[in-house]
């Protein structure tokens, strides 16, 4: 999926699980019953930052986009 992407585009700047991780926490989730399952442990995190504070989260995301593009140019 992220073939010919250099570091994984914007999806690896925190890094990149694993199909198998996911299905281990895909699993974990439905048997503790969870209604949001977030595999990747940086996620919990940008959901609260994004709720919490949606126009700094815009911002952050604009510098991450003119970041990534410039990167691929």
């Amino acid at each position: 999926m992220l073939e010919g992407m250099e570091d994984g585009g914007v999806a690896g700047t925190d890094g990149v699980i694993q199909p198998e991780e996911l299905c281990d926490a895909v699993i974990k989730g439905l048997l503790d019953e969870q209604f949001l399952i977030l595999p990747h442990p940086e996620v919990k995190t940008y959901l609260q930052r994004k709720t919490s504070d949606y126009d700094r989260w815009l911002k952050g995301m604009r510098r991450l986009r003119t970041k990534t593009n410039e990167k691929t140019r």
